[in-house]
């Protein structure tokens, strides 16, 4: 424990919040329990998430009206001692998560770059972040270690954007050299979601790095559409009319007894709810995600399949569409926040017994498997003619 520590009123939160104002280059002021810098009207909310001798994990929630939602990230880092730790946070926060901000607010040293989603074309400017290491240099080209993630994982990317305001992408990549095994860890989440084959693509380059003992690296890209068009639920107030409505949706299906209740609950979403698309995706999607979310042991894929009317299907990353992951974000959240009381566990269960999901892995295991051994297959999704795919 350092002297620091020995002192009865040492605060791990004031700790990173003085250590934030310090190093962050642009204006800002401690306000309460945050960070405010007026320039970008952004606010940065720290959480102690663990705090123990020689280890410290971060969560930093950062605001702004500019975003379309919070971004997160969430910093560990091990020390001699709990302040060495937090420290070790700080630094990663600052030069890495918050130097990709600066150049995005900034509007400095951007790419562009061209997608296609819903049969239009999406234009964006890419801002990165330094890439801040720990330990062992890697790297024998120091001209090129910005650019390395970029052109490892550009082309997966962009077939990963939908019609966002912005995505932010996290790479960590480390290697570590132990007495009897060498433990490798890569990880890239977009949107604070993770993409197991985006990760195990950095995994696989970590696994070449010339390591004695330990190196690690982390690196973000933040991507911002040109003329954003705007979706109905972005944007703070979109993600609170979102939950309403899925709270409604949630409350319909407390209600069915039968099967064919549980059949014309599409028809009654779309009346309670005044959007026909929102409606087919909760009745379509809140199954799978409260199945996938129950075993979340098993593997599943990044990618689903929608059939419009009499189209052909198309192949979808989740990450493209708008809804999605904020129609499971509003489910948990609602769950949490223990608005329907006793009847959670009722709604939770409904959904997944009806889900494909659950009828997949109930074989499965009635083979004997074992439920990390099963790997799902996309699931393929039939919306009628008037279905927009947003």
């Amino acid at each position: 424990m350092s002297n620091l520590e020995q002192h009865h009123d040492y605060d791990p939160l004031r700790r990173v919040l003085n250590g934030v104002h310090t190093f962050l280059e642009q204006k800002n002021e401690i306000r309460g329990d945050s960070i405010y810098c007026p320039d970008w009207d952004m606010t940065i909310k720290p959480r102690i998430e663990q705090s123990e001798e020689q280890l410290a994990v971060v969560g930093f929630n950062i605001s702004a009206p500019d975003f379309d939602e919070p971004l997160y990230e969430c910093c560990a880092s091990t020390g001699k001692d709990t302040d060495t730790a937090i420290g070790s946070c700080i630094g990663s926060f600052v030069f890495a998560f918050m130097s990709g901000i600066t150049q995005m607010e900034n509007s400095n040293d951007c790419k562009t770059l061209n997608s296609s989603f819903a049969g239009k074309t999406h234009i964006w400017k890419v801002f990165n972040s330094d890439v801040v290491g720990m330990g062992e240099n890697v790297d024998d080209n120091e001209n090129t270690v910005a650019s390395k993630y970029w052109n490892m994982l550009k082309e997966h990317i962009v077939k990963r954007l939908g019609n966002q305001k912005m995505c932010y992408v996290k790479i960590f990549a480390s290697k570590a050299i132990g007495k009897n095994d060498t433990q490798t860890v890569g990880e890239v989440r977009i949107n604070d979601i993770p993409s197991a084959e985006l990760s195990e693509i950095v995994k696989k380059h970590a696994e070449k790095w010339n390591v004695s003992q330990f190196a690690s690296q982390k690196q973000f890209f933040f991507i911002k559409q040109d003329n954003f068009s705007g979706s109905p639920y972005s944007g703070e107030n979109g993600r609170n009319n979102l939950k309403i409505k899925v709270k409604t949706a949630l409350e319909l299906v407390n209600t069915v007894q039968t099967k064919e209740e549980y059949n014309a609950l599409p028809e009654q979403m779309k009346n309670m709810l005044g959007d026909n698309t929102l409606a087919w995706e909760c009745y379509s999607f809140m199954p799978e995600i409260c199945a996938e979310h129950a075993f979340s042991q098993a593997e599943f894929p990044e990618t689903l399949q929608i059939a419009i009317g009499d189209n052909e299907k198309t192949t979808c990353y989740r990450n493209q569409l708008a809804d999605f992951h904020a129609i499971g974000k509003a489910i948990f959240d609602l769950f949490s926040s223990g608005v329907f009381g006793k009847n959670t566990d009722t709604i939770y269960s409904k959904l997944i017994n009806s889900s494909a999901t659950y009828n997949c892995i109930r074989q499965f295991l009635d083979k004997g498997n074992k439920i990390e051994d099963c790997s799902m297959t996309a699931i393929l999704y039939n919306f009628p003619s008037d279905f927009e795919l947003r």
